[in-house]
C-alpha cells in the first residue's frame, strides 16, 4: 500500500459566497446570536490544559467578543480559555433536539439540501475517495462511519460517490429527523455525545469521517485515542478550522459576523497541532487538502461594513467589481502556504 503523502490545494469560493448569503444580508441578527454564545461561554469555568496535547495554558494571547484566547506553547493550538462543559454543548447542540444548532446548517428543502451536498460535501468526499484508491483500495470493499453527521450531508455525498457500506451518527435528534427524510434511507442513527467514545470503541469499519467536529467536541483526546486503539479502522479523515488570517478579520471588524472563532469554536487547530496529535496518537498525515475562505470573509468584512455606512455605501458595487474576480487566486497563495482557515486531513491509524 501506498504511503506516499498527497498534498491538493484551492477550490472554487463561489459556492461559499453563496451559502453565506445570509451572513451579507442578515449581519447584525446573527452577530447578536453569535455574541449570545459568546458571552455565555465566558461564564463557564476556566480552561486550564490545552485541547489539543493536555499542556497547562500560559497567559491571554488576545481577548475577543467576551473571550480570552492563548497560543499553546507546547503544541501552538489556538484555546479559548473556558471550559466547553457539559451545559454549555448541551445548550448548543441537544437542547431542544438540537435544534437550535441544527438551524445553521439545516436546508429544509429537498432542493436546497441536495445542492449543499454537491457544492460543498461531493468535492469532500470526491477527495477521501480519490485517496483512498490512490492508496491501493477497492471503494466498496470498505466500510465507512461519519461521526457528527450533522444532517447526513457527506453521507449523502459518500452516497453519491457510489459507496455501499456507509453510516453516519449524531446527537442532534432533530438533524438525524430531517437527514433521513433527505436521503430516503434509514443511514444515520441518534448517539448521544456522551456514547460516542463507546462506539468508535468498538466499531468494526475501515474509515471514520469527521468533518467539522473535533473544534467541537468536549473530548477531541479522548476520541482521536480511541480511534487509535481500535485496530479495526484504517483511515480517519477530518477537516478543522485553523488559525488563520481569518481571525485577524475577525479582530479589526467587530460588527462584522464570527465566522471562523465564534462560540461554537472553542479551539483552534494550526499545522503544528495537527502534527503534534499525529505524533502523539501514531497517525500518519498521507493526504491533505489546503483551502479556506479567507478572501471570503476580508470580502464580506469590507462588504458589510460599507453597506453599514451611508458615507461609503455608494461604492460597494465598485468594491465587489474589483475584489470578486481575484478571490481565489488571493486564497490560492495563503493555501499554498499552508495558511487557509480550512483543511481536510487523512491520518493512516497504525
Amino acid at each position: 500500500m501506498s504511503n506516499n503523502k498527497s498534498v491538493k490545494y484551492g477550490k472554487s469560493s463561489q459556492s461559499m459566497i453563496s451559502l453565506k448569503e445570509n451572513f451579507f444580508k442578515n449581519n447584525d441578527e446573527i452577530l447578536e446570536k453569535m455574541r449570545g454564545i459568546n458571552k455565555y461561554y465566558s461564564q463557564q469555568p476556566d480552561r486550564f490544559n490545552c485541547k489539543n496535547c493536555n499542556q497547562s495554558l500560559g497567559v491571554v494571547s488576545f481577548r475577543k467578543q467576551y473571550v480570552d484566547y492563548t497560543l499553546c506553547e507546547k503544541c501552538g493550538h489556538l484555546n479559548g480559555m473556558y471550559d466547553d462543559t457539559e451545559s454549555f454543548c448541551k445548550k448548543l447542540y441537544t437542547d431542544s433536539k438540537g435544534a437550535d444548532y441544527a438551524e445553521t446548517y439545516n436546508s429544509r428543502l429537498a432542493k436546497e439540501f441536495n445542492q449543499r451536498v454537491k457544492d460543498i460535501y461531493v468535492p469532500k468526499a470526491k477527495f477521501l475517495c480519490d485517496s483512498l484508491v490512490d492508496f491501493g483500495h477497492v471503494l466498496n470493499e470498505l466500510k465507512y462511519a461519519d461521526f457528527g453527521a450533522g444532517s447526513g450531508y457527506f453521507v449523502s455525498a459518500l452516497k453519491f460517490n457510489g459507496l455501499n457500506n456507509v453510516i453516519g451518527f449524531e446527537p442532534s435528534e432533530s438533524q438525524v429527523s430531517l437527514g433521513k427524510k433527505m436521503i430516503g434511507e434509514d443511514l444515520l442513527e441518534l448517539t448521544s455525545l456522551k456514547d460516542t467514545v463507546n462506539k468508535i470503541k468498538t466499531i468494526d469499519v475501515d474509515v471514520i469521517s469527521m468533518i467539522g467536529v473535533l473544534e467541537h467536541v468536549q473530548n477531541p483526546r479522548e476520541i482521536i485515542s480511541a480511534i487509535s486503539k481500535n485496530k479495526k479502522i484504517k483511515y480517519l479523515y477530518i477537516s478543522v478550522p485553523l488559525f488563520s488570517i481569518s481571525v485577524y478579520f475577525e479582530m479589526v471588524f467587530p460588527k462584522v459576523i464570527n465566522r471562523h472563532l465564534s462560540g461554537a469554536h472553542t479551539h483552534l487547530y494550526t499545522e503544528e497541532s495537527l502534527k503534534y496529535m499525529a505524533k502523539e496518537f501514531n497517525l500518519d498525515i498521507v493526504a491533505s487538502w489546503w483551502f479556506g475562505t479567507d478572501m471570503v470573509d476580508l470580502f464580506r468584512s469590507v462588504t458589510v461594513c460599507l453597506d453599514k455606512d451611508n458615507d461609503t455605501s455608494k461604492m460597494k458595487p465598485k468594491w465587489m467589481e474589483l475584489f470578486t474576480p481575484v478571490i481565489d487566486e488571493l486564497q490560492l497563495k495563503l493555501d499554498e502556504k499552508h495558511m487557509s482557515s480550512e483543511v481536510h486531513m487523512i491520518f493512516k491509524v497504525n
